[in-house]
């Protein structure tokens, strides 16, 4: 890869520059490591693998989408006449809800000698994924595509929360309370010490070393919730013996912290889009742009930044990562919950101000259960009905920025049309934005009971 690129200035000041080559592949962890997925949620999981649209809010008008299905044109448009570009968007000939994107190009033949062509007509093209896997690296090596990211082996590496903790340890960076455990017993022991040492944690939580979206992270609040899951837990452990947890304390905050870092090829670091995470427990609901936090903190995080930066690059990592903390409720910073060794949902959309204007922004998520389905165009006129659909002239309202996780396909298990609603609520100041956020929980809630038989609410 050419040392002179930089992905945060093809994406804000060098907008013109290159072609990229896009494709948000979520759901990359399993490639990594051995993530014991439970019982899977196929009508969850198809959501899920729709969010790949968003990508949209990142691309450039001469780069390249590649998506399992056409968005619908109205909301192509209506992302147009807001001044995002509508990119070339490939579609693999044969396609499912279910199987991941990546497969999907893989099996493609033709989609392949396409990038293929792209590579071998211009010199500035980058294939720029959600992660990479050996799947990405094997779509790369096939079209002859430059691979923005570390190789898959570093992000296994990177993506391991245990290996997080370690970096904050060698950096010598705050950490929470706790120890990595070996066995259900140390897992025991470290329990009793965190609720009856001199902090006394009210709760604690267990960590598997991978896993996303809250997956894999166990909030214990009583000796009867460590017995049930240390029970599932003895089970792992039997069938892995190099098995190990991490636990810690679980402290009361002031803010859950996320801040994004973009590792050059040459090893520069930059950090960008400091934002306030909204969590509901472990799962993330939305982020606040800008952070509501003082200038001295912002610098703090800018060197906490640079730091990791510096060291994920001295082991082999470049491009974009997200990282999460936390500010305790005594003003600790503890800058290293988990490193997302790969874009995040947040990453898509950081960069909002280069088309809308810089506002106050609150990124929210809902889920959308409906006994009919529910499309764009339809959600688009109940905000307008409300008023408090996003006023280009104004630069304020509400805006949904993906369609196809919309509840468009049918439950067979529920009966019910089941999806995501992805939405910006922008104003000028965070008064406003709690005023739209108010109207738009009232949307959503009565939007459902509306669509929703009286047997379902």
């Amino acid at each position: 890869m050419s040392q002179t690129f930089h992905l945060i200035e093809y994406l804000t000041v060098n907008r013109d520059r290159g072609i990229l080559i896009w494709i948000l592949n979520i759901g990359a962890e399993k490639y990594w490591n051995r993530v014991h997925a439970g019982i899977v949620d196929r009508s969850e999981e198809m959501t899920v693998n729709r969010v790949e649209e968003m990508n949209l809010l990142l691309c450039r008008e001469q780069d390249v989408l590649i998506l399992r299905e056409r968005p619908s044109e109205s909301y192509l448009a209506h992302l147009k006449r807001l001044g995002f570009a509508t990119p070339t968007i490939l579609v693999p000939e044969e396609t499912d809800p279910l199987t991941p994107i990546s497969e999907l190009v893989l099996k493609d033949e033709q989609l392949q000698k396409t990038l293929s062509n792209i590579a071998k007509d211009a010199d500035d093209v980058y294939f720029v994924p959600y992660a990479v896997t050996h799947l990405e690296e094997s779509i790369a090596n096939n079209c002859g595509l430059q691979l923005v990211g570390a190789p898959s082996g570093v992000n296994a590496v990177v993506n391991d929360k245990i290996f997080n903790r370690h970096i904050a340890e060698q950096l010598g960076l705050d950490v929470c309370q706790g120890k990595v455990c070996h066995s259900v017993q140390e897992i025991r022991d470290e329990y009793e010490r965190l609720t009856n040492g001199e902090q006394r944690f009210e709760k604690i939580i267990i960590k598997e070393p991978h896993g996303a979206s809250g997956k894999g992270l166990y909030i214990i609040e009583s000796p009867e919730k460590l017995s049930a899951i240390l029970a599932r837990l003895a089970r792992v452990a039997r069938s892995h013996e190099d098995a190990k947890w991490l636990v810690e304390g679980w402290y009361l905050k002031k803010a859950d912290v996320n801040y994004q870092i973009y590792v050059a090829p040459n090893g520069e670091v930059d950090v960008f889009s400091i934002k306030q995470q909204v969590l509901r427990d472990t799962v993330y609901i939305g982020s606040k742009a800008p952070a509501e936090l003082d200038e001295v903190v912002l610098e703090a995080y800018h060197d906490f930044g640079k730091r990791i930066g510096n060291y994920l690059y001295s082991i082999g990592y470049s491009g974009v990562a997200g990282i999460d903390s936390i500010i305790t409720d005594d003003d600790l910073i503890i800058p290293i919950i988990e490193i997302n060794g790969r874009f995040t949902l947040s990453t898509y959309i950081s960069f909002i101000g280069h088309v809308l204007g810089e506002q106050r922004l609150y990124s929210r998520y809902f889920k959308l259960v409906s006994d009919s389905p529910c499309d764009y165009d339809e959600l688009q006129r109940v905000l307008q009905q409300e008023n408090i659909l996003y006023n280009q002239a104004t630069g304020e309202g509400v805006l949904v920025y993906t369609s196809a996780t919309l509840p468009l396909r049918l439950d067979a298990s529920s009966g019910s049309y089941t999806g995501r609603l992805f939405t910006l609520i922008l104003a000028r100041d965070w008064e406003g934005v709690e005023a739209y956020n108010e109207r738009l929980e009232h949307v959503v809630q009565h939007f459902a009971s509306l669509r929703l038989p009286a047997s379902s609410r």
